[in-house]
This record gives C-alpha cells, sequence and structure tokens, in this order.
C-alpha cells in the first residue's frame, strides 16, 4: 500500500462515500513517484521559504522571494503557471510581517536529523506519511525536549479539525522516534496552515480545547479497505 499523505487524510474527508472508496482503492495501487506531503511541488516556493524564515528569522527572505516570483509570473506563458506563482506569493504576503518567534522557543535551537525510513508513522497498520520541516531540541529548565514545526499548505486552507490531524500526526512522529532522548514539547509541536494563516500546537489537543479528527478518520479508512 502507498503511504498515506496529509493531503490523503483531508481528501478523504471531503469526500462522498464513492469518492472515499475510490481514494482508498487508488492507494493500494503502488506507485513509483514518491510524492511530498503537505502541499507537494505546487506550494514548494512559500513552503521553501517559510522553512527558511522560521531558522533565519529574516523578512527580506519572504520580500526576496516574493520578487523572484513575480519575476517568473512575467515571464510564464501558460495561465496555470501563472496562478501557481500568484497563490505562493498570496501565501507569502501574510507572513511578511510575522513574528516566527512566536512558533519556537527562546535560547538555543539544536537543528536534528529526519531521516526517510522514519518518516512512516504506522497507525491501525496504515502508513502515515510525516515530513516536518525542522525538528529541533532544547533545554527548558534543565530538561531536554524536542519540538518541530511542519508547514502544510492547501487550497483554500484546511479546517480546524484537518489541521488537527497534521498537528496530532507530528506529535506521534516525535514520540516514536525521540522520545527515548527528549521530552516531547506539546507547546512546540505545531502544524502551520500557511493558506489562512493559522496553526495548531499540539498543546490545544491535549489540553481538550481542540478535539484531533486523526483517529477517526484512520478508522473510517480502515473500514473501506
Amino acid at each position: 500500500m502507498n503511504k498515506i499523505t496529509v493531503t490523503n487524510l483531508v481528501d478523504f474527508g471531503r469526500k462522498t462515500p464513492k469518492g472515499r472508496q475510490t481514494l482508498i482503492n487508488n492507494l493500494k495501487v503502488p506507485k513509483i513517484s514518491n510524492p511530498d506531503d503537505g502541499g507537494g511541488d505546487y506550494w514548494i516556493s512559500a513552503l521553501s521559504c517559510l522553512a527558511r524564515a522560521f531558522t533565519d528569522n529574516s523578512k527580506n527572505l519572504i520580500g526576496d522571494k516574493i520578487e523572484e516570483l513575480i519575476d517568473k509570473i512575467e515571464d510564464a506563458k501558460a495561465k496555470i503557471s501563472k496562478d501557481m506563482f500568484q497563490r505562493n506569493i498570496n501565501i507569502l504576503q501574510e507572513f511578511e510581517d510575522f513574528d516566527f518567534n512566536t512558533l519556537k522557543p527562546q535560547g538555543k535551537l539544536s537543528a536534528l536529523k529526519k531521516p526517510k525510513d522514519k518518516s512512516i508513522v504506522v497507525i491501525k497498520r496504515l502508513p502515515l506519511f510525516v515530513k516536518p520541516h525542522h525538528v529541533y531540541s532544547f533545554e527548558e529548565n534543565g530538561i531536554k525536549k524536542i519540538g518541530a514545526i511542519w508547514f502544510v499548505a492547501k487550497l483554500n486552507g484546511f479546517r480546524t479539525d484537518e489541521l488537527s490531524m497534521v498537528t496530532d500526526l507530528l506529535y506521534r512522529y516525535l514520540d516514536i522516534n525521540y522520545s527515548d532522548e527528549f521530552e516531547v514539547s506539546v507547546e512546540y509541536c505545531i502544524a502551520v496552515d500557511v493558506n489562512t494563516p493559522s496553526y495548531i500546537p499540539y498543546s490545544r489537543i491535549e489540553n481538550g480545547d481542540i478535539k484531533s479528527a486523526l483517529i477517526p478518520t484512520v478508522d473510517e479508512m480502515k473500514k473501506l479497505m
């Protein structure tokens, strides 16, 4: 079975019963390609820029990327390409004045590797694909902790229950792969919907403020396998 991406999870929840079955059937067909998660190549200009801005906390990066994409619009011949570049610009403009420090703890952050062989989180025998942009360690009150940020994109954005699945999945990824050495920070395990824009830290799921739709969605997918 193909790995199940965030896009698959969200699309499944939005489809009719017939559409859901078609999606499941397609997942069973082996694919040669290995598509990226969280929006894929369509949003790569915005997502990669925001990932860099998160580490550098530089607004110049975003402004420079916007100028670059404006030039690409002028050079592009196809309307579909012009629309793609414009949508990436629209995302970046929303983050021009954003304070990325609100998404990470104060102090020194140490970037950690994200091995590809650890990118699958198996839930009820379903292979769910996780690809955060940054995983990092930090120390808080003498405790070694780990946090992560995952920027995701989808046309017109995610509903709260949909974005909660991304955060929940990210937390499980950190817990499985890093909790032997670090305490997972619920405050800084964050999924960011760049289209809205909005974000959800795992702490909001843990304290009951938001209910994750991850397990209910997995259960519904399992029924159609």
